[in-house]
């Protein structure tokens, strides 16, 4: 039978709001997909904090010079001299033995002796300008400073000043427990396994004794230009800032940006642009892609081409992934994580769920387990602070009215729309002249319901209404659910593992 709906204003406008009923939850549900999209970079970026170091490297040699310079000597300054440097930079952990990877030139290693020693030879015209102030009571000029540096680099080039004894001692600061270059003996003395020089690979393999280290995974393939990236490390601009506590300026700083293009430096390999923030002391710190694996590493940036010595922001260069993986390779370094890492993980996303209760239990068999494991008491004492302030969500409501809200919504929406076009095919039909009117079959009439208020957990429980134009009232009634710990989906009650997020589960 041919069936017409009615036409008319109202028709369009009663339709258009029964679209807007069925996209709410759509919108509903688009909108908390971002909001956990955000919450994922966040658990992401504050999954790969801990294994992020600190670098530190001293250079040391002892240095002689054949030839008399009176301003030198006027402040006490003659050979043989003890020289030294300090530098830092950012590193990684890629093993949970204690691997880490940081820049070539962190640990000062260059093709030309000359840059590896050039630090050393500006030591002496600072102790100069040091020496000088303690004696008369005032620095000398800049010019003056310059002077004593020329010098030393032309008796150097001419083979009249020798360093002799060099070495280089690095060490890896975790966390925030230093609070400050300074206190460097609170940090561990690596030893290096293996150094490529900046000119070349620029990346250094380190190895510290540590168990259970926080590590970051390789990724074996390239990155794609657009994709948006992450780097974390320790620039310079905060770590010295003057205004601010040296207590938190230890803790890593998280830059994003976007992959711009591939270049090759002029020895030939192959480096990664991109406009992500860095600058001096974020050498060696890692660049993660959204799934917060390692894609490539800082090496260097841009100088004003003018000769003014500025940085141009924006234009910064990284060693890729590939070349890290060749280096583990070389080494047998199994880039693997820590089930420590799982457990934080889990800690982190309850956490940021309000299950405070829950979190600081997953925190502490993470310090049970790794004794100093970065971050996890400040984690463990936010928790209990929200509790005390009664912020807690119990853990058995998980995601409470929320996570049945969208399906509830859709379903009701979809309803609406049905129990309409019903209607209106019953008020609106049009016979034809020799089709005669009949009675509305009963067996298929939709049964009455009295109206009740339940909860969303017995609208889930409760047996299903029988379906319209079925037969058989014997209809299966939908399988009893719970909710993902880790993504939120619904699954069946008796899953040990989320079949979209592979969480394990507990089994009730």
């Amino acid at each position: 039978m041919p069936v017409k709906l009615a036409r008319g204003p109202l028709s369009f406008t009663v339709i258009a709001l029964l679209l807007l009923v069925q996209l709410a939850p759509t919108l509903t549900y688009a909108q908390q997909v971002s909001e956990g999209s955000e919450l994922d970079t966040t658990i992401m970026l504050e999954k790969a904090r801990p294994a992020i170091a600190m670098v530190v490297s001293i250079a040391y040699a002892v240095a002689f010079w054949s030839f008399s310079l009176p301003d030198l000597e006027d402040v006490g300054i003659v050979p043989p001299l003890q020289v030294q440097s300090a530098s830092f930079g950012s590193g990684f952990f890629v093993s949970p033995n204690g691997y880490l990877i940081t820049n070539g030139h962190v640990v000062n290693d260059f093709e030309s002796e000359f840059v590896e020693h050039l630090p050393l030879i500006k030591y002496i015209a600072i102790l100069y300008a040091k020496k000088y102030a303690e004696k008369y009571g005032t620095y000398p000029s800049m010019d003056k400073i310059y002077q004593i540096f020329q010098i030393m680099v032309q008796a150097y080039l001419n083979n009249m000043l020798k360093l002799q004894d060099y070495n280089v001692l690095v060490y890896v600061c975790l966390g925030k427990v230093v609070t400050g270059i300074g206190n460097i003996e609170k940090c561990q003395v690596a030893r290096v396994v293996e150094s490529r020089p900046f000119e070349r690979e620029d990346l250094a393999l380190l190895k510290i004794e540590v168990k259970h280290a926080p590590s970051l995974i390789v990724a074996a393939e390239e990155a794609h230009i657009g994709e948006r990236v992450w780097v974390l490390g320790y620039p310079g601009a905060v770590t010295f800032h003057d205004l601010l506590s040296q207590t938190t300026t230890m803790i890593p700083t998280i830059t994003s940006g976007v992959i711009s293009g591939y270049r090759e430096k002029i020895t030939g390999l192959s480096v990664l642009q991109s406009d992500v923030a860095v600058t001096h002391g974020n050498s060696g710190g890692p660049m993660l892609n959204s799934r917060g694996e390692v894609i490539a590493v800082t090496s260097f940036g841009s100088a004003d081409p003018t000769d003014s010595g500025r940085e141009v922001p924006g234009f910064n260069f990284f060693i890729p992934s590939k070349y890290v993986v060749e280096m583990m390779k070389r080494n047998g370094v199994d880039n693997t994580q820590d089930p420590v890492m799982q457990l934080y993980e889990e800690g982190l996303r309850l956490y940021f769920n309000k299950h405070y209760s829950a979190a600081i239990e997953k925190f502490q068999m993470v310090k049970d387990l790794s004794p100093g494991f970065p971050y996890v008491d400040e984690y463990i004492a936010e928790a209990r602070a929200a509790i005390l302030r009664g912020e807690d969500v119990p853990l058995e409501q998980g995601m409470g009215l929320g996570g049945v809200a969208v399906p509830l919504a859709a379903l009701a929406g979809l309803g609406i729309t049905i129990g309409f076009i019903v209607i209106r095919r019953r008020t609106t039909t049009r016979l034809t002249a020799k089709e005669e009117p009949y009675p509305y079959p009963q067996s298929t009439a939709p049964p009455a319901y009295p109206v009740k208020q339940v909860s969303s957990s017995e609208a889930l429980e409760a047996e299903p209404p029988p379906a319209i134009g079925v037969a058989s009232t014997q209809v299966e009634p939908p399988p009893r659910i719970k909710y993902c710990w880790n993504c939120g989906r619904p699954i069946p009650i008796d899953s040990s593992v989320c079949p979209y997020c592979k969480a394990d589960q507990e089994v009730e």
